[in-house]
């Protein structure tokens, strides 16, 4: 019998690296690449763009076995719910697939695209000939849009065109279509009872709730052929009480079963705010969320390929679910726009240099999709072909917070020798509090990262180094990159000053020495999060905020997901619409908008009530060198993506 040599990545994971034989189509391994929704994928015709192509191409080229494109455009009557659906309905959309396909190929890997008809989730402005939202029943949405009832000749219409788009997609050589029926889109609306309240054959029964969807993958199979794959996404359970669950799903299954090839589970609804956070697992959700689900419905009988997806960041986690039969293959999003070399740094053995998602959702925002730790995710050709740098030079870069490290990486990365000064002991800035927060595990692993490849690229770093530009002059620097941060703002409110007044920053690692009640001023999403924090320390705390809402500068997932935790812990309340006017040895009185006082009585007050640039030491560095360039909180307090960005785009000029 022949030797076989098995490498290092085959002895460690052997399942999530072992191809997989759906019909005639073999995956190089168990990975796919979830489809994924980018404004930019886009042109401005519908048509997938240059970036589209080399946004998901890059995941291909990263180790991926299949990648997905989010949402293919039907029609363009009422399918689309927001900017950017890649048009896959009209002539003109073969080419622009066809150079996906090809890239995708290339690499060697399987090119896929999602298709979703937005049903009542659609918008009117979105849609040319504006026929207005329809789903399985008629209702108003939280939006305020009526939704129209869907007739027979609606339904037979929806088929065609998802029969169309999909030969379309084969015709452009694409090897497989995800056909979404979760979510609570239009397909998954009929199955589920919160959507589908019909009367008639197609509403009431199971059986009659899957008539419909069934006739779209009939009609999709038939135009398609029998080698063709199909995979569908549902949801598992829509964490709601009058939504599917479990059970519900494992029966759907087997009813499509004999239409599909593979089947992934997610969970949750988009009617559902809280339910719809979990659709994309933010960092209160545990890892591999949805596994339970795969493995129900692998353990039920039935014969498809089973996948599932859900906030699986770690290869290890992503190997044992497969090993323990939870799953067939994992589908990753989030954690491929992070890193689309994700596969390949794994097969390699260089899982440290994963670059961690943080589960800040902006990569979902439906007009900017941003990756807050990629600096390259969408800008491939801006940013990697930018052009090199004319000469090596001697970079100095002050401040080793996130936007230093990152600007530190760029620049060593374009030849540049770089040396970062940082005046604490330790790299990592404000990120030192992740080390004392639970749900903030992936900002802290996000750190970590940074930390270790300042170590690999060759960047002397100088701990415990004031820099001040007297310092830095002398050895004559190219260029300095400014990186020293922010400093908290202290609001001036009369006893602002007193010994029981601290600041959010002061608190991480001394939550020992708490009172058991603190009043914390500044809603935002600083002081919401310490007060879910505290709670886990036994500490009550009343958040107070000036605005008219909590943590408004959050994205919609996170601000949702963090005011639900915050609404249910019985150790946490809120005002919103109060000014501190002044601070006691026993609490904080404060005015409403009627002018009414309010006292709010603690031992202990903790101000997060945002910070300012230290513009005083960012403007000394003026003149110390030829190029000198602010990054980072130093230039404007911001967050972990302005930061990144920043520091990046600081790196690439000098």
């Amino acid at each position: 019998m022949a030797q076989t040599y098995l490498q290092d990545y085959q002895r460690k994971y052997p399942h999530l690296f072992e191809p997989m034989q759906v019909g005639r189509v073999r995956f190089r391994n168990r990975i796919i690449a979830a489809p994924t929704h980018h404004s930019f994928a886009a042109a401005p015709d519908d048509r997938l763009s240059e970036r589209g192509v080399r946004t998901y191409g890059e995941r291909a080229f990263g180790g991926a076995a299949a990648v997905t494109i989010g949402e293919g455009k039907l029609d363009d009557l009422n399918s689309t719910a927001h900017t950017g659906h890649v048009d896959c309905f009209t002539a003109g959309a073969v080419q622009p697939l066809l150079w996906y396909s090809d890239y995708v190929h290339t690499c060697g890997a399987l090119a896929s695209i999602e298709f979703n008809h937005s049903g009542q989730f659609a918008q009117p402005e979105f849609n040319p000939k504006g026929l207005g939202p329809m789903g399985a029943s008629a209702c108003v949405m939280p939006n305020g849009l009526t939704c129209r009832e869907m007739t027979e000749e609606d339904m037979e219409l929806v088929a065609d065109h998802y029969a169309h788009a999909c030969l379309t997609a084969k015709r452009a050589g694409i090897d497989m279509v995800n056909l979404h029926l979760g979510h609570g889109w239009l397909l998954g609306g009929f199955l589920t009872p919160m959507f589908n309240r019909r009367k008639d054959q197609y509403g009431g029964s199971l059986e009659n709730r899957v008539r419909f969807p069934r006739m779209v993958l009939e009609r999709v199979r038939k135009a398609v052929g029998p080698d063709f794959l199909l995979e569908a996404r549902l949801s598992g359970d829509e964490m709601t009480p009058d939504g599917l669950k479990i059970q519900d799903t494992i029966e759907i299954v087997k009813r499509l079963e004999d239409l599909l090839d593979l089947v992934h589970l997610s969970c949750g609804t988009r009617l559902d705010p809280v339910a719809r956070c979990l659709i994309g697992a933010d960092h209160f959700t545990e890892p591999g969320h949805n596994a339970h689900l795969s493995e129900a419905v692998k353990r039920s009988g039935v014969k498809l390929p089973v996948g599932v997806v859900g906030n699986i960041t770690k290869p290890e986690l992503a190997e044992r679910i497969l090993a323990e039969g939870q799953a067939d293959y994992i589908v990753m999003a989030r954690s491929l726009i992070a890193d689309p070399n994700w596969a390949n740094k794994v097969r390699e053995g260089r899982e440290e240099d994963i670059r961690p998602c943080i589960k800040c959702s902006r990569c979902g925002d439906m007009t900017k999709s941003v990756c807050s730790v990629n600096p390259l995710f969408g800008h491939v050709s801006t940013r990697r072909d930018f052009p090199p740098a004319v000469r090596r030079k001697k970079i100095a870069v002050v401040g080793g917070g996130v936007a230093g490290m990152q600007a530190a990486l760029a620049a060593a990365e374009r030849g540049h020798d770089c040396v970062l000064y940082e005046r604490s002991g330790c790299l990592g800035g404000q990120l030192f509090y992740t080390d004392y927060v639970w749900f903030k595990r992936e900002m802290r692993d996000y750190r970590d990262y940074l930390i270790r490849q300042i170590s690999k690229a060759g960047v002397e770093v100088r701990l415990n180094t004031e820099a001040a530009p007297e310092l830095v002059y002398p050895e004559r620097p190219d260029g300095i990159i400014v990186a020293v941060g922010a400093e908290p703002f202290i609001p001036p409110i009369p006893g602002v000053e007193g010994g029981n007044v601290a600041t959010a920053l002061d608190v991480f690692g001394h939550e020992d020495r708490l009172p058991e009640h603190v009043v914390i001023i500044g809603g935002g999403l600083v002081g919401c999060e310490l007060s879910l924090h505290l709670s886990r320390h036994g500490v009550r705390s009343t958040v107070v905020e000036m605005g008219p809402a909590l943590a408004p500068e959050s994205v919609m997932q996170e601000r949702v997901r963090t005011l639900d935790l915050m609404e249910k812990d019985p150790n946490i309340e809120s005002f919103t619409g109060l000014r501190c006017t002044e601070i006691t040895g026993s609490g904080v009185t404060a005015v409403d908008g009627a002018g009414v006082s309010h006292v709010l009585a603690a031992p202990k007050v903790i101000l997060a009530s945002g910070m300012k640039p230290l513009a005083q030491l960012r403007d000394s560095f003026q003149g110390a060198a030829r190029d000198v360039t602010a990054v980072g909180d130093c230039l404007k307090a911001g967050n972990i993506h302005h930061a990144v960005f920043t520091g990046y785009s600081a790196a690439l000029m000098m």
